[in-house]
Formats: C-alpha cells, structure tokens, sequence
C-alpha cells in the first residue's frame, strides 16, 4: 500500500514541477517584470481592477480604453525577468487570459527569448473569456478566463530565456487585455492535460495538403498556423472537415488550437 501510495505521489510530482509562477496577486508589477510601449505612454499595470474592468484575483492589464480614442497601441509589451531554463525538461507554459474588443479585433501574442532572438508561440485575435456586468459598479467583469495550456518550449530552452506578452490593438479604441497565473512547469502531461491535448487529435502527421482535427472543436474555435520562425503564415476558422496546408513548403509548423475555453499546441510536419 505505501509502495502504491508512493508511486502515486511521485506521479503527482512529475506533472506539477514548476519552474516558474506568476499570479500579479501584488498589486504592483512584480519584480523583474517590466511593461514598455514604443507607439504611446499607455502601459501594462497591475491590479485587481482598471477603467474599466475588475478581475477575481490581481490581473496584469492593458487597459485600451483608458489609453484614450486617439491612442493606437500596436506593439504593448509586458516582459516577464530572466528564467532560466537550462537543464529543464519539457518545460510547458500555461496562462490565463481575456480579451474585450470594440470593432476590431484586437489581437493577444506571446513571444519567448530563445538565446538569440524573439520567437512568437501564441497568437489569438477577438474577444476571450467570459465578461459580465457589475450592476452595483457598472464595471464589467471577467468571470472567467480563456486558458493557453502546454505550450511546449522544449526549442527554447536556454539559461537566458525571456516571455513577453504584446498587446495590438488594430489601430481601434478597443477595451483591452488581462493576464494571468503564468506557469512554466516540467515533467510529464498530468490526465486532464493529456485528455485535453487527446481531444484535438491531429492527423495524419506528417501531412501533404490536408490535415484532420479528431472532435473537439467548435463553431468559434480558431486554429492558427506558425513557422519554425514562430511567424503566423495561416489561420483557419470554426470546425471544418479538412484544413488545407498545399500552399506552404516542407517544413515544421505549430498549430495552435482555440476553442473558447481552452488553448493546445500541436506540431506537426508539412511534406
């Protein structure tokens, strides 16, 4: 029984090592996170609530429509301190996020520090997370997150690794972004993540011109489609019967999968 017992914890642990964790519960930026905007003075902050959202827990945000309508935010960058991933296995990143737009699609993109240079992991345009209203306050609320898991960063993985959440707003004077609990873990899928990353089952893989998503998805579900460079080079809406990949050369892509509630990656190689 205690041998058992063991085995069972010692499973536990190698699904929930964690590398790295941010929850923004502070009130204030958390050491080693710095926010800089190169188009205007709006920045990245940290709280439970801003003009015009409140959060569960303490957020990071960048709040669009306190920035103004004249404002246009394009590349907003909120980058997280020096972790250093040497001698890490599998490490995965998973994190909360939501979104509000107004007209246009303002666009959440993560970028991770290889050693050399800035490589994009993650991209998502619209609105994510479920918002409600605050009657006493008429503030709305975020009551609850659309979630980016397992990202794998295995290519990445160097001693000098960086994240850096960027904010685009389409050029609109849109509401804006929330982050929240960052987690770099490493070790093996927990059961709930691998029936997650089981649900949207691609194949075949390698593929030629088309690929397939095995159940899963949804009408609103959006798959994005990035180079080995981490360049987004195609994206595919809703739930479809094939995905056509005949117009991009050989080589090894990453798909990102959304679904509303969740977020999976997935490699996979064009012939």
């Amino acid at each position: 029984m205690k041998k058992h017992l063991f085995l069972l914890l010692f499973a536990a642990g190698l699904s929930n090592a964690q590398v790295f964790s941010e929850n923004f519960n502070t009130g204030t930026m958390p050491s080693g996170w710095t926010a800089s905007n190169p188009d205007t003075s709006a920045n990245w902050g940290v709280g439970m609530e801003n003009g015009f959202a409140m959060f569960p827990t303490g957020a990071a945000f960048f709040d669009d429509d306190d920035a103004g309508s004249a404002s246009i935010n394009t590349n907003a960058r909120l980058t997280s301190p020096v972790i250093s991933l040497a001698g890490t296995a599998s490490p995965k990143l998973s994190f909360k996020y939501a979104n509000m737009i107004y007209n246009d699609d303002s666009t959440l993109k993560v970028e991770v520090f290889n050693g050399t240079s800035w490589v994009q992991v993650f991209t998502f345009s619209g609105d994510a997370g479920d918002w409600g209203l605050d009657f006493d306050t008429f503030m709305y609320t975020v009551d609850a997150y659309a979630e980016a898991s397992n990202i794998d960063l295995t290519p990445y993985i160097n001693p000098n690794f960086q994240l850096r959440f960027v904010y685009d707003d389409a050029g609109d004077y849109s509401y804006g972004v929330v982050i929240d609990d960052v987690v770099i873990s490493s070790g093996v899928l927990s059961t709930s993540e691998t029936l997650s990353q089981d649900m949207f089952e691609v194949y075949p893989n390698p593929v030629r011109d088309n690929f397939y998503i095995k159940s899963g998805l949804k009408s609103q579900s959006v798959i994005s489609v990035m180079d080995s460079s981490g360049k987004l080079v195609k994206t595919f809406s809703g739930k479809s019967d094939a995905y056509n990949l005949s117009d991009l050369p050989k080589g090894t892509y990453m798909l990102i999968i959304n679904n509303g509630k969740s977020t999976v990656t997935k490699k996979i190689i064009k012939q």
